[in-house]
């Protein structure tokens, strides 16, 4: 079950992120012109939502289950186990709560302002600073 979760949430990440810049582009491009919100714009919001939950979701189960998240005395003194064991975590849920508040911003108002946009690119900083570049590419 361990690798299964590894792999799903690994391969899930370059949706995560595909989904995350295509908001933040898309969002800026339509604020920036000042355009109103239609339905493609309703449909990426909430597709990079669901997309960003379901990694979430993904993360939270193979926390529990990864042999990585493990604390102890030395957690916070050892930077790899310090980044999965909190840092990953807490910046991803970051980014799910700011991709989320951007969905709600967006559904409120007709012409797309640049707020969402700006939240869009918080959250990806947030996916993009703690993202186990080793692991994953490596």
């Amino acid at each position: 079950m361990y690798n299964f979760l590894q792999n799903f949430h690994s391969g899930w990440a370059y949706l995560t992120l595909l989904a995350g810049v295509l908001f933040f582009v898309m969002i800026g491009y339509y604020a920036i012109n000042k355009k109103a919100r239609n339905n493609f714009i309703t449909k990426l919001s909430f597709f990079t939502t669901l997309v960003f939950h379901i990694q979430l979701i993904a993360g939270v189960v193979l926390y529990f289950v990864s042999p990585y998240a493990q604390w102890t005395e030395n957690t916070m003194k050892d930077p790899i186990n310090r980044l999965y064991a909190m840092e990953h975590p807490l910046m991803m849920f970051a980014a799910v709560i700011l991709i989320t508040v951007a969905n709600s911003k967006l559904k409120k108002s007709e012409v797309v302002k640049i707020t969402p946009a700006i939240l869009g690119l918080i959250a990806l900083a947030c996916v993009v600073s703690r993202i186990p570049w080793e692991a994953w590419l490596g």
